[in-house]
């Protein structure tokens, strides 16, 4: 189906012959990138009886319905494409203010395969007010939608809206119409006309202050003057008409036009007829003063074509920033697909341009210097946990995981103690997910009552040649082994997140270098191979690091130790102490009372053996172990034995050292990289000639 010759060439009128512009768009759409542009939209917005379907059907020569004491009822939208194809698609995309599910269904089922021409509008339009259920002239806000293909066709929207209604109508109808105005002048893509009619005082159609709102620069409002033939010739209400279209009054960037609409004598009168009608009116009195370009059906036409074209150039700087974004794309997988590689020696040649980039970026990436296209750019929304920034990632494991040992790392937390502890060792809030996420729910509360009690029947059972008083200093280990148990766990679950981020890391980065055929080959050839290794190595060191803690005996070579285990025993000390006096009625004491109440806070000689070994356990494990243990996992675990791999793992070396088997494996071409390569160098070449 396609629309008429008369219709056709009006169409035309509406476009440049010869536009630059237009084949750019072209272009693009062939390359598939049609959605960059957004075609501009022609909307007509007037008062009621204004003569804004009259206008749209002059410039589009689609009969628009236009009917003597009748009002367009809902938007109408005609769609322009330019496409190969020729074809129409009719639809009603309901109103989002009906909530009636059956109803929406049925809208949205409408179609019709009647319109052919611009003729056939008229009973399209009835059509669709008997399936919108309108009767009389109601208004509603579904939208008749007409979408016209064609390969010469302009690439436009012409939608005609229900007309503004008075003050004096429907509130309703009045909310409607206006919402509708302002729903679709909100649109940057809209070039708004805004019929005035010569019948009616200018001042009192609100059209204008509406375009004001949402067109501030009244840079694409055009106003347009119907029935300029009602106003007595030299009257002052010519005259003021006469002065907006030469933009005095009311000045607009892109100006004023006059139109003589046809009357209800003439309605029935052929398009050129009224053409000529038109002219014989313009040529006459006052207006024969006026330029020809501001007057007339024509010259609009033409007119509007202009601003349209300068409609889209003001968008074009997104456009070209698409553009551009597009070319750079496609620069950059050209760059991973490397120059054609029909030999073993272009092939070594191009794993050898992987290998050093890798190991440079990796370099860079341990060392913390985040230059370079693969790191991207310093936007904050991509800085937050970006897998790219290896020494980011890792610092920041390690610090969950220290913290994670501090909250975490004892089996049982003594009620009390920990908290005396707690001024000596740092404040830890986060965790690692993987300890968030697990099973347990942590360390066990015990008050030291209870431990003292427990210990106390552990020294009487492991008695040995210690004198009266003292305890069996093995308990010392195996109350600290005790407490230190689910440090292998949180250890593991540690190294294998950052061994985890690490792979991540060299799968990002591998994909970066190579293209989609080498880097899975690459990757399960030699990098997972080497990274299984890693992690190996690294499960065996924590068993190593682990092992003296299981069966060996406390070492201490850190004097702060000494002084915290006393702290320990002279604040219980004083805190009983300081209990016996508040509870005490007395309000003075002598120095025997006060020696008396010293004496009795001293513990037995059990209890004071089984307090004193908790304190050195406790300081010994908070002071020395868990910072030497969180120490020895980061240096000795971490960075021995995967960061400080990591960087040779995949070098030029790596590459010289393969037979041309390997090489040929690894990097010859498959037919589809050729394809590729072939496909974005003419995409490249077309897309820098849309900028050009």
């Amino acid at each position: 189906m396609a629309l008429g010759p008369v219709e056709d060439n009006a169409l035309k009128q509406l476009q440049p012959e010869k536009s630059e512009l237009l084949d750019v768009i072209d272009e693009l759409r062939t390359l598939g990138f049609g959605r960059l542009v957004k075609p501009p939209q022609l909307i007509v917005c007037g008062n009621r009886s204004s003569g804004k379907s009259s206008v749209l059907e002059a410039i589009s020569r689609v009969r628009f319905p236009i009917e003597r004491n009748s009002c367009t009822c809902f938007p109408t939208e005609v769609i322009l494409r330019r496409s190969p194809s020729s074809r129409v698609k009719v639809s009603i995309e309901p109103s989002k203010s009906r909530s009636d599910d059956q109803e929406i269904q049925r809208l949205r089922e409408f179609s019709s395969d009647t319109f052919s021409t611009g003729d056939d509008l008229p009973g399209l339009t009835d059509k669709a007010k008997g399936c919108m259920g309108i009767t009389s002239s109601r208004l509603t806000d579904d939208i008749l939608r007409i979408e016209i293909c064609g390969p010469d066709k302009p690439d436009l929207t012409l939608v005609d809206l229900p007309g503004l209604c008075n003050a004096t109508e429907n509130n309703q109808e009045i909310s409607v119409t206006r919402n509708l105005t302002e729903r679709y002048m909100n649109d940057y893509r809209s070039v708004i006309l805004a019929i005035i009619s010569a019948g009616s005082t200018y001042d009192i159609q609100e059209v204008l202050s509406i375009a004001e709102h949402f067109d501030p620069k009244r840079e694409r409002t055009l106003g347009v003057i119907t029935h300029t033939d009602i106003p007595e010739g030299n009257s002052e209400e010519e005259k003021a008409y006469l002065q907006l279209v030469n933009n005095e009054k009311i000045r607009l960037q892109l100006g004023w036009h006059a139109l003589r609409n046809r009357s209800f004598c003439t309605r029935n009168i052929s398009d050129d007829e009224r053409d000529e009608l038109e002219k014989e009116f313009f040529s006459s009195g006052a207006w024969a003063a006026i330029s020809r370009e501001l007057v007339g059906l024509e010259s609009l036409r033409y007119r509007l074509g202009n601003i349209l074209q300068e409609h889209i150039k003001r968008n074009m700087p997104d456009l070209v920033a698409d553009i551009e974004e597009k070319i750079s794309c496609r620069q950059k997988r050209l760059v991973k697909l490397g120059e054609e590689r029909g030999t073993v020696q272009k092939e070594r040649s191009y794993l050898l341009r992987i290998g050093n980039n890798f190991e440079r970026t990796v370099s860079n990436a341990l060392n913390g210097l985040y230059t370079g296209e693969f790191f991207g750019g310093l936007d904050p929304v991509s800085l937050q946990h970006d897998p790219r920034r290896l020494r980011a990632v890792v610092r920041e494991l390690n610090d969950q995981f220290a913290d994670t040992m501090h909250l975490r790392g004892c089996r049982r937390r003594i009620v009390g103690l920990d908290e005396e502890l707690e001024d000596q060792s740092p404040t830890r809030k986060r965790q690692k997910s993987y300890v968030q996420g697990s099973d347990e729910s942590g360390p066990i509360l015990v008050s030291k009552t209870e431990l003292e009690q427990e210990i106390e029947e552990k020294i009487h059972e492991n008695r040995g040649i210690e004198l009266p008083g003292n305890a069996n200093q093995l308990l010392v280990g195996d109350l600290f082994r005790d407490q230190s148990k689910p440090w292998e766990k949180l250890a593991k679950g540690h190294i294998m997140a950052v061994w985890e981020s690490v792979r991540c890391f060299v799968g990002l980065l591998l994909h970066h270098l190579s293209d989609d055929h080498t880097c899975p080959k690459l990757m399960g050839t030699v990098l997972d191979p080497a990274l299984e290794k890693m992690k190996d190595h690294l499960l065996e060191k924590l068993q190593e690091l682990m092992a003296y803690n299981k069966r060996g005996h406390p070492l201490l070579f850190c004097q702060q130790y000494l002084g915290s285990v006393e702290k320990l025993q002279s604040d219980q000390q004083l805190a009983l102490l300081d209990e016996r006096l508040r509870t005490s009625t007395e309000t003075s004491f002598a120095a025997n009372d006060v020696r008396n109440l010293v004496l009795e806070t001293q513990p037995s000689r059990g209890h004071f053996a089984a307090a004193q070994i908790i304190h050195l356990v406790q300081a010994y494990y908070k002071v020395s172990a868990l910072l030497t243990f969180i120490e020895n996992i980061a240096i000795l675990g971490i960075e021995n034995c995967l960061l400080h791999p990591l960087e040779s793992v995949f070098t030029g070396l790596t590459v010289n050292d393969m037979d041309d088997a390997a090489i040929q494996y690894l990097a010859s071409e498959h037919k589809f990289v050729q394809a590729d390569r072939e496909l974005l160098r003419s995409e490249l070449d077309k897309l820098q000639a849309c900028l050009r």
